[in-house]
Order: C-alpha cells, then structure tokens, then sequence
C-alpha cells in the first residue's frame, strides 16, 4: 500500500498539473508568435521576443518548482511510513536526502533510493525532463520566428546603413546568447513527430471492391533494455554496474568540462564522469652516493589508466554505441606541446534509462627517464596531461563530450577519433631533454 500510493501522489501530480500548464504556455507562445509577426520595428520586435522568452522561464520555473513540491510531500509521506515501522537507518536516509533535494533542487544519479521512493525520484527526473524539453522546444520556435522577422526587416531596410548594422548586432546577439543556444542543441534532442500523409481518394469500384491482401502484423514496441547486473566483457574492456567495479584506492577524479555547444546535445539525457590510476608498472631506480657526488635515476614505463562512469537519465542507450577515451600527453617540460597519444574505442551493451556503468579502459604506456643529481636534474620522456571523453551512438553521431582541461578544447572533434591501439606506440626516453 505504500508503493502505490506514493508513487500515486506524485504521478498524479504531474499528469493534472503539467496538463494545464502545457496548454497555457502553448497558448502564449502563439499569442507571441503572431504579435511578433505584427512587429514593425526592430525594438518591437525584441521586445516582443525577449517576452516570449522570459514566458517560457517563467513557465519552466513553476512547473519545476511544483514537481519538486510534490516529491517533497512524496518523501513526507514516505516519513511517516518509516517512523511507524521504526526503520531508524532508512529513515536517517530519507531525512538527508530531503535536505540535501531542498538545498540542490535536483536528483543526481548518486541520490537515488530504492524502493517506492526510487520510482518518486524516477518519476521526477522523468517529469524534469519532459519540462526542461519543452521550455526549449519553445525558446527555440521563437528564435526561429525572431530569426525570420529580423530576415524580413533587412530587406525593407536596404539602403539604410544605421538599420542594418543595427539588424546585425542583434542578429549576432541572439545567436550568441548561451541561454538560447542550449535551448537549440537541448531542442534537437526531441523526437521527431510523425506526420502521416494523406491518402489519394479512392473511387467507388476501388472502395467496394473486396480485399485479398493478408493482414499486417501489429508492429511490436522494441523491448526496454535489460539492466545489467553484473561486469561485462568486451574485447579487452570491462563494464560494471555502478557500485560492482573494483576499489582503486589511487583513483584520481577529474573535472569534466564540456568544450562546445555541441558537445552537450544530449546531456540531459546522459552524463560522464571520469578519473584515472597508475597501472602496475614500475620504474628502475639507480642511486649512487660517493665523494660528495650524489645521484638517483629513474627510468622505465608509466601507464595511466582511464576509469569512466556513464550514466542514462532521460534516454535509453542503444547497442552498438562507442565511448571513446583520447590520452593526451606531452614531451617532459614541454606542457605546450598537448597530442593525443591514445584513443581506445569502447563498444557499449544496450543500457536501460536509470542505469550507470563504470568503464575501464587499459590505458596509455609512456616511457620515462628522470635523473636528479648533486649538480644537475633533467628529465626525459612523455608525461600524461588529461583526458577527452566522448560518447557516440551507433551511427557515429555525438552525444556528449567533455574533457579534463579547457586547454583540450581545440583538441575536440566531433567525429570519432581514429583508434590508436597500443601496439602502434614507441617509448621515447629522449623527448623533453635539455
């Protein structure tokens, strides 16, 4: 009785007031719309423009903040649940996640209970989702009308070179703006509705003429990918459900930064994160200490190894779907000198929304030579600077990309990098050197 009604009172919820909401913003868009149309002039014209947008905010923001109120009540209600029961652990839990969704205002994969408090907090990602989508499917119809009323208004402003560069300037200002921008590439996310054709009319004969052909089959909805419960093996990779990979206790996490626009087309619907740890491999060491002359070398191979988490909030993730993992390196004291010195290609099982994998790579080898004496240091070799993180659909197309550093950015690609197997690699011990 408690998973039902639980889930009940936040579905509920959502299908009766994002319903009503729904019908009002799409109400004042076309109101916008056609006043926008009606513009004459270019202040009216972004007047108007800059309403519609500030509309759909707003519309954003309620709808947002009503859904969070009901899973607060959801967690209420699953409170007093818990006192009765005396389930002092979970009640514990359920407490510091109020607190921690009031003070955030949102539901990272690392958040999620079990449970009927697991299908609340799905449902709310799940309704999240659909809003955020929706306030972008909206800013985006209005730049698109904007676009077209600023082309209209510089052809009726031929001649007029004030107008014109005015024109410009908000034409580069629009297309410029972050929030309208990530409203486009948020837009593009969205299924594309079917539009059915009309069929050709029929005459008498035709219509009352019997059928031979054979029935079609109902076509059946693809299956929604299994979960997976275990370590996966493919190739010379491994992939586990989140909380099943093995300890690391020299892990490093990095911070993940998007490059461009582009990259984040899909990010409401996945997200990556990322650290790396020494391999096994261990350096020679010689050290000398006579007649007042003092030294120690070190030489041999390093292998940094990538670990990359992968998580499906608002999308499926289809089989076949590449994670690709770029090294980037550069020559001993020579940090300017940023290259890719290795791309793995990760092919990836079909992944249920609400799963999170972890990702092993097996890393990049760079050899290393370092020599620290009484009278002189050098070093020599290739170190490790960061990594390039991409996630790619079957077809090759990008749906999300981040890396470790802003100075990678012009290292980025939207493309699939070329694979660069270890085989390919050569130590270098002399790059670096004085």
């Amino acid at each position: 009785m408690f998973d039902v009604r639980c889930y009940k009172l936040f579905g509920g919820f959502v299908r009766s007031v994002y319903g009503f909401g729904m019908k009002r913003c799409v109400f004042i868009i076309a109101v916008g719309l056609a006043a926008l149309a009606q513009a004459a002039s270019l202040p009216e014209l972004k007047k108007q423009f800059e309403g519609d947008v500030r509309e759909a905010q707003q519309w954003q923001r309620e709808q947002l903040k009503a859904a969070s109120g009901q899973y607060v009540k959801a967690l209420d209600f699953a409170e007093q649940r818990l006192q009765e029961s005396r389930n002092e652990e979970a009640l514990t839990w359920l407490r510091a996640e109020k607190k921690r969704f009031e003070q955030s205002g949102d539901l990272p994969e690392s958040a999620l209970g079990r449970g009927p408090v697991r299908r609340a907090q799905e449902a709310w990602q799940e309704q999240a989702q659909k809003v955020r989508l929706e306030a972008a499917q909206r800013v985006s119809e209005v730049a698109s009308k904007y676009m077209q009323a600023l082309s209209q208004l510089q052809l009726q402003a031929v001649g007029k070179l004030t107008e014109l560069a005015d024109i410009k300037d908000e034409t580069d200002r629009v297309l410029g703006n972050s929030v309208i921008r990530e409203a486009l590439a948020l837009a593009k996310t969205a299924p594309a509705k079917p539009t059915a054709e009309p069929e050709p009319a029929k005459s008498v004969a035709e219509a009352t003429k019997p059928t031979t052909e054979t029935p079609k089959p109902t076509p059946v909805a693809a299956a929604t990918p299994a979960r997976l419960t275990g370590p996966v093996t493919v190739g010379e990779y491994k992939i586990f459900p989140q909380g099943k990979e093995p300890v690391q206790k020299e892990l490093k996490a990095l911070r993940l930064e998007f490059p461009n626009v582009a990259a984040r087309s899909a990010a409401s619907a996945y997200s990556l994160g990322a650290g790396v740890f020494p391999g096994k491999e261990k350096l020679d060491t010689d050290r000398q200490n006579a007649g007042g002359f003092a030294f120690k070398q070190e030489r041999g191979f390093t292998r940094t190894v990538a670990r990359v988490t992968l998580a499906c909030h608002g999308r499926e993730l289809a089989e076949g779907s590449k994670l690709a993992i770029q090294y980037i390196c550069h020559p001993a004291n020579v940090i300017s000198d940023l290259r890719e010195e290795r791309a793995e290609h990760i092919a990836l099982p079909a992944l249920p929304r609400g799963q999170t994998v972890v990702v092993e790579g097996t890393g990049v080898l760079l050899g290393k030579f370092e020599h620290r004496g009484t009278y002189a240091r050098f070093k020599g070799g290739d170190e490790f600077y960061g990594l390039i993180v991409s996630l790619f659909d079957p077809e090759g197309k990008l749906l999300i990309q981040q890396c470790s550093s802003s100075a990678l950015t012009k290292l980025c690609q939207a493309s699939l990098p070329a694979e660069k197997p270890q085989a390919e690699w050569r130590p270098r011990f002399d790059r670096g050197r004085p």
